[in-house]
Formats: C-alpha cells, sequence, structure tokens
C-alpha cells in the first residue's frame, strides 16, 4: 500500500503461488495518478516475487497499461476475455454443494490443470462461500469443481474445472447458477483454451465485456492454460 502524505493513495497485491506468482489490483487514486505511485507500487510487488523465488510471474493487463507492462519487461500471450449473463439455474445430478472433505480432491485437480499450488486460494473460496462451491462426481468420484464469490447483482465465477465432457461442464454452471437469486454471472476465459470459448459462447446467455491481455515475466508461459480449466480463479490473483 503507498501513502501520500498521511492518506491511502494506491494498492497492489502481489500473489505467491508456490512456482510463479502474479501481480493484480494495481489501483491508484485518481487524484493522485501522474506521480509515479503506480510504478512504486508495480516494482515494489514485482520485486517480492523475485526475491521470493518467484522466476514467472504473470497479470491480467488493461488495455491502457500495456505499454507500461511491456517496459517492464512483461510480454502479452492471450487476450484474457470476460463475459457477463444470466443463465436459468438447474440443479443437475451428479453435481452436488462442496464439503470440507473434498478439498484435498479440488485442490489436487487444479493444481493437475492449473500447474502449479493454489490451495491456499481454494481452500479461502471454499471457507468464505461454501453456499457457491459445487463439485461433479459422475462415476463416484469428484472429477471437477466451480466456485463464485458474491459481487453487487452477480457473481463471479471461478476457477471452474472440468473433464472432457462438456455435459459436465454445463452441469457445474447450470447449478452454480440455481443458487443466485438474479442468475447473472460474471467469468474470465483465456482466448487460447478454445474449448472454453466455445463451452461459454454456446450458451448464448453471456455477452463479452472489455477484454485484457494474459501477460508474462520470466521462462514459463503455460500455467493456467488447460483446455479443461475453463474460467480463470480471478483476474488478480490467476
Amino acid at each position: 500500500m503507498a501513502e501520500y502524505g498521511t492518506k491511502p493513495a494506491g494498492v497492489c497485491v502481489a500473489t505467491r503461488y508456490r512456482r510463479c506468482g502474479f501481480i493484480g489490483e494495481l489501483v491508484v487514486a485518481k487524484e493522485l495518478r501522474g506521480k509515479g505511485i503506480g510504478r512504486m507500487l508495480f516494482e515494489r510487488s514485482l520485486k517480492y516475487l523475485q526475491s521470493s523465488g518467484m522466476k514467472t510471474v504473470y497479470l491480467d493487463g488493461d488495455l491502457e497499461a500495456i505499454p507500461f507492462y511491456e517496459r517492464m519487461g512483461f510480454r502479452k500471450i492471450t487476450r484474457s476475455l470476460r463475459f457477463v449473463g444470466t443463465l436459468r439455474g438447474t440443479r443437475r445430478p451428479g453435481v452436488r454443494q462442496a464439503r470440507r472433505a473434498d478439498w484435498r480432491r479440488i485442490c489436487e485437480i487444479d493444481r493437475e490443470l492449473f500447474g502449479d499450488d493454489r490451495a491456499f486460494f481454494i481452500e479461502r473460496r471454499l471457507a468464505a462461500d461454501p453456499d457457491l462451491c459445487f463439485v461433479s462426481e459422475p462415476a463416484g468420484e469428484v472429477s471437477g469443481f466451480i466456485m463464485a464469490r458474491p459481487g453487487v447483482g452477480v457473481l463471479s465465477v471461478g476457477p471452474w474445472a472440468a473433464g472432457k465432457s462438456d455435459d459436465e461442464a454445463f452441469g457445474l454452471l447450470e447449478t452454480l447458477a440455481s443458487a443466485s437469486v438474479a442468475g447473472r454471472l460474471r467469468l474470465g476465459v483465456l482466448e487460447m483454451n478454445s474449448r472454453a470459448v466455445d463451452l461459454v459462447r454456446s450458451t448464448r446467455s453471456f455477452k463479452k465485456g472489455t477484454p485484457s491481455w494474459r501477460m508474462v515475466l520470466g521462462p514459463d508461459e503455460r500455467v493456467g492454460f488447460h483446455e479443461d480449466l475453463i474460467a480463470i480463479g480471478s483476474a488478480a490473483k490467476g
């Protein structure tokens, strides 16, 4: 957090996973922009991650900030798309609310698909909003999951992971929508994940919003990129 005099001036969040980091929520008070506060916050966040052993750092950059991130050495990988829509909720067979006992299995699936260990993120989401976390177990074992957090009149979906069956994926989304009074959902999808993009568009319930760019600094460009990982966890945390 940055202060200007005695007042809060800006904030930036650096999330550290086991092998990689993620920078997000870089915000500077409007009346204090242009004073180098954002750059200072960003550089401090990047230094923290790199000094913690994170060789690769990701971010989802807003379009107007891309030149700044490129000057800092980040490169574009793919567009990070945003979708918002209203979906009629239906509780589907084979999908149930997640339980605390499912945590290890959910983390195992997420670790395999995401490519890094973000168990603390999964655990916090499950603890904070257990009524918005669901798992699918079509063959008696948990094989997919979906999570969300409440916003003002909308649920922010993610992470959302499912196996090869699109029906299983839809079952998770429709069951989650049934937990929302308005059924209004917001989610993020990486454009290079053609399965995820096609799946979301096929509902015809979602409209595409303003995208950002998934960017990276470092050697690894594959964390978070798996066709069975349909929605990102968070634009601020990956």
